[in-house]
Formats: structure tokens, sequence, C-alpha cells
């Protein structure tokens, strides 16, 4: 049950716009708690600061950590690429008519191709017995 919370929760995470505020102010307090304990043990509000940014580490990196975990990275990614093809397709219409019509002549010919091999081949004869059907040449 655990795992399809998290995949649900996920799931509703990719089409909601997500903003950083709350991350960046929950990073800002263990900041300022690192910069406190620091000016406690006797460093100056510089020294504090620069130490505090030393241990907690990149920002730029803990951003991007909690991006990656908070969705579903392959179906963001998947979506993105759809929208980018569409943008492409929308702006070259020549390109896009020939590409859709490539696609729907494969499309048709393949089926036609299947459907008479299934017809042909793979579907059994339509007669009581097929098995007792005998062919004869000369």
């Amino acid at each position: 049950m655990r795992r399809f919370r998290l995949f649900a929760s996920r799931l509703g995470r990719v089409f909601k716009p997500y903003s950083d505020k709350g991350f960046e102010q929950e990073i800002a307090e263990h900041l300022a708690l690192l910069v406190a304990r620091f000016e406690r043990q006797g460093m100056t509000p510089e020294d504090a600061r620069s130490a505090a940014r030393r241990q907690f580490g990149n920002l730029a990196q803990l951003k991007e950590q909690q991006r990656e975990h908070r969705g579903m990275p392959m179906l963001e990614t998947t979506l993105h690429d759809l929208q980018f093809s569409l943008r492409q397709l929308l702006n070259l219409p020549g390109f896009s008519v020939v590409a859709i019509a490539v696609l729907a002549l494969g499309i048709g010919a393949n089926t036609a191709i299947f459907s008479v091999v299934n017809g042909v081949l793979l579907r059994p004869l339509p007669f009581d017995h097929p098995e007792r059907l005998v062919a004869l040449f000369e």
C-alpha cells in the first residue's frame, strides 16, 4: 500500500505546477541554524556563514536532487519530449504533413498485409472438418 501511495503522489506531482519556494525556505532555515551554531562556537558572523555553506554542500545540486525525487523523472522527460516534438511539428508544417503521410501509409500497408496473412495463413479454414481436405495435383 505504501508503494501505491508513493507512486500516486509522485504521479500527481508531475501534472501539478511546483515552486521551489518552500524548499528554499527550508534550506535558509537550516543554514541559519548552522550559522547560529558556529557563532556560538566563537566564529565571526562572516566565518560562520562561509563554514555553514561549506558544510551544507552545493545548493544547486541539492535542489536538483530534490526535483528528481519529487516526481517521476522518466515520465516528465517523456512529456517534455512530446511537447518539444509537437512544437517542432507546428513550426514546420510541410515536414509535418510528409511525416504524417508516410506514417499513415506505413501503418495502412502493415495492417493490410497482416489482414491478408491472418486470413490466408493463420486462421483455420471455414469448413467443418478441415483436416479431411485433400489437394489433388496432376
